[in-house]
């Protein structure tokens, strides 16, 4: 039985509305191995607190000045992001895919049912409002891992004087090694335990692909995010970067859509289809391809997912915190790349080809009509040749 925390067995009473679960009954729903709360714990007062809403004021970014607002916000991403307690929900889910991200490069062959996932908040309880976010943070995170069908398989609370975090670790559950797996080197493996599972799963500890674009340029660079919601700024890096708290934040909530991606992303790794491969999680899809076109040149074109989304300010779609990929494919392998994602109804954007001639980003200056909008153009003409 876990050490009983008050933080994590006190009932809450948010904003005088009391809660209808405690943080480890939340918890519970998503372990993997329940402990099964037990009724002869011991009781702890109620914690009673309020929730810290952020402004609703709106805030807009120049977008000539996207290069200066990369480089600021490239020395900021570090494993020790400060935790947005005016966005617990949404700083909690980012926190969870960045951590089955950073998993879906590897070596070996799993699925996403097959991970497992370990958590710890350490959290300042004192200032007004902090334990009104700590709650949030836990109920985001069971209705997520549970959503993706992940289990978890155990979590920590530590008090501290100073900061408040939530990191997620996932991971792969050891079990006997099989003798035909074995040659493969340094792997883990579980017993295979639904029908959404890989028999025989194994995870190493190398890349199947690089983390940096080849200098291919015939090659394509494609962003797929893995959720469904709209690009916002609220809690982002960036507007936490240049000190702006306020507006509405990305509501990352489609645990399907992300499974959807993630099972076709995976495969398309395992089976050596993807030539290079970048989660994008912090600091969002700028973020990410600054780290991945380090030795290459990249123009980004983001006029076809603008126009998807019907967005006219490019430094949401830059820097807005959506879980997703950056990959590289060849050339030769677009269509077969095109053909499974739209199998998986997974929508997915081209924003360039890597070029030799210069290294780092560029972006392009004008909108160019991307293939959102000859789809549109098309389907338009189709409706009016029915008349």
């Amino acid at each position: 039985m876990k050490e009983k925390e008050s933080a994590l067995y006190s009932q809450y009473i948010i904003d005088g509305i009391r809660c209808d679960a405690t943080p480890a009954e939340l918890l519970e729903e998503c372990l993997e191995f329940p402990d099964g709360m037990d009724e002869d714990s011991t009781e702890f007062d109620d914690i009673i607190d309020e929730s810290t809403e952020p402004p609703l004021t709106e805030f807009a970014f120049d977008a000539s000045k996207t290069s200066e607002y990369i480089k600021q916000i490239s020395e900021k991403i570090t494993p020790d992001r400060p935790f947005s307690l005016l966005y617990p929900e949404h700083f909690t889910r980012l926190q969870i895919a960045q951590a089955l991200l950073n998993r879906l490069w590897s070596e070996g062959h799993f699925r996403l049912y097959n991970l497992r996932l370990w958590a710890q908040w350490e959290w300042n309880t004192r200032p007004l409002g902090n334990m009104a976010s700590f709650y949030k943070s836990t109920q985001a995170s069971a209705d997520y891992i549970f959503g993706l069908g992940v289990k978890l398989t155990d979590y920590l609370f530590i008090e501290s004087d100073e900061r408040c975090s939530a990191k997620f670790f996932a991971w792969l559950p050891e079990d006997d090694i099989d003798p035909e797996e074995d040659c493969k080197g340094d792997a883990e493996h579980t017993l295979f335990k639904s029908p959404f599972e890989s028999s025989h799963p194994w995870i190493g500890n190398k890349r199947k692909c690089p983390a940096t674009v080849q200098p291919d340029p015939q090659s394509w660079i494609i962003y797929i995010p893995f959720d469904t919601c709209p690009f916002r700024l609220g809690g982002s890096l960036l507007a936490q970067t240049n000190g702006l708290n306020g507006g509405h934040e990305p509501h990352v909530n489609d645990p399907d859509y992300f499974i959807d991606c993630y099972e076709v992303i995976r495969e398309l790794t395992e089976d050596g289809i993807i030539k290079a491969g970048h989660s994008v999680t912090d600091g969002g899809l700028a973020a990410a391809a600054e780290k991945m076109c380090c030795e290459v040149g990249l123009e980004i074109d983001t006029s076809g997912i603008m126009s998807s989304y019907g967005e006219k300010e490019p430094t949401k779609i830059l820097f807005g915190e959506i879980p997703g990929v950056l990959i590289q494919i060849s050339d030769n392998d677009f269509d077969y790349v095109d053909s499974q994602l739209l199998l998986q109804d997974v929508a997915y954007y081209p924003i360039g080809r890597p070029n030799t001639d210069f290294k780092g980003l560029r972006f392009a200056e004008k909108t160019r009509k991307g293939v959102a909008d000859i789809l549109a153009s098309l389907l338009d003409q189709a409706t009016e040749g029915e008349d």
